[in-house]
């Protein structure tokens, strides 16, 4: 009977240690960056496009992306993205910021994950679109944002995509759907 009781004290103070270990924190690299690029859905492959990658890698404080990776829509392929955007402001619509996922979650919590001011955008309306082929975007996870008088946001390890809609005649997505209000209504 000894054993048995062994094994459960050994399984007490296993169980214990894990009750006190603190959630892991995202992996912070040299640069100051959380997280990770993130492998891009199918229909995208790697790609070298410095200039791109320059355009959307912020400076700490300006949003942006902190670190990232540039990816090209396969001509074959249908890639989806969505866009959480301003509807007081239409011409905002079709910008430069996307994400793979569908938003979720409360307007707090997406400006958290992705670090966007309020004075930047109301962040009330969805758009999906599909990236035209052979379109270039960058991707990685998001730098600060200082957003004063407002609170300001840390990098955050969830990862953004870069399109150079660049301007009304440059768009680089298309078959674009109004996905409705953000929040999405319960």
């Amino acid at each position: 009977m000894r054993h048995p009781r062994l094994i459960l004290v050994s399984l007490s103070l296993v169980l214990a240690a894990c009750a006190t270990t603190p959630p892991s924190q995202p992996k912070q690299s040299a640069s100051g960056c959380v997280g990770n690029v993130m492998p891009p859905p199918a229909g995208l492959s790697a790609a070298q496009n410095a200039a791109l990658l320059s355009q959307a890698v912020g400076s700490p404080g300006k949003g942006g992306l902190c670190e990232g990776a540039v990816f090209q829509q396969e001509a074959a392929a249908a890639v989806i993205v969505y866009r959480v955007w301003d509807g007081s402001k239409p011409y905002s619509q079709l910008g430069r910021w996307w994400s793979f996922s569908p938003p979720q979650g409360s307007v707090a919590q997406y400006r958290a994950d992705n670090a966007i001011c309020p004075s930047w955008s109301q962040l009330n309306r969805v758009v999906r679109c599909q990236l035209k082929a052979g379109v270039q975007v960058a991707v990685g996870p998001g730098q600060s944002a200082t957003c004063s008088p407002d609170p300001d946001y840390p990098p955050s390890p969830v990862n953004q995509v870069y399109i150079p809609n660049s301007s009304p005649d440059a768009i680089q997505v298309e078959n674009c759907q109004d996905a409705g209000g953000f929040p999405a209504a319960m």
